[in-house]
C-alpha cells in the first residue's frame, strides 16, 4: 500500500498544513513510522504543495482546531485521508484505531459513515495494489496465439 487518495485538492495552505499535522501524528500513532508511512507523508505533501513540512506535536490540537471548522464533506475527506495513513502499512495498530476514534469525535462525525469510509479506502488501497501487481508482473512463458 502507499498511493495517496488525495481527495483535499481544495484544501489553503493552512488546512494543508493542518492536514499533514495530523497524518504525522497518526503514523506515529504506533511508535514506528515505516518507509510506506514516510513515503504517503512525502506524496500527499508534495501533492499539497507543502515544501519542507516538518512535524510539530505541539501544534496537534491547534491542527484538529483546524479541521473541526471545515464543511462536514471535508471533515469525512479527511477522516478517511487519515485512515488511509493508519493502513498504508497493511496493519492497523490499536493506538491509531483509538487516535482515528477520538479524530472522528473531535469532528463530530457518525461512526456509521466513518465505517462506509474506512471500507471505501480498503477498497481503493486494494485497487491500487492490483494495478501496482499488473504493472511489475512478469510476462506470460505462455504464448497466445491469434
Amino acid at each position: 500500500m502507499g498511493f495517496p487518495v488525495l481527495f483535499l485538492h481544495e484544501f489553503e495552505r493552512i488546512e494543508a498544513e493542518a492536514f499533514l499535522t495530523l497524518a504525522s501524528e497518526m503514523i506515529e500513532e504506533d511508535g514506528v513510522v515505516t518507509a510506506e508511512e514516510d513515503a504517503l507523508l512525502t506524496d500527499y505533501a508534495e501533492a499539497l504543495g507543502i515544501s519542507g513540512f516538518t512535524y510539530d506535536a505541539a501544534a496537534a490540537a491547534a491542527a484538529r482546531d483546524t479541521m473541526a471548522q471545515l464543511n462536514e464533506v471535508s471533515k469525512r475527506k479527511v477522516y478517511m485521508e487519515l485512515y488511509s495513513f493508519a493502513i498504508c502499512d497493511e496493519f492497523e495498530d490499536p493506538a491509531e484505531r483509538r487516535a482515528l476514534n477520538e479524530l472522528r469525535e473531535a469532528l463530530g462525525l457518525d461512526a456509521h459513515i466513518c465505517s462506509k469510509l474506512e471500507a471505501c479506502a480498503q477498497d481503493l488501497f486494494s485497487v491500487y495494489n492490483s494495478i501496482e501487481e499488473a504493472l511489475t508482473a512478469e510476462p506470460s512463458p505462455i504464448v497466445v496465439e491469434k
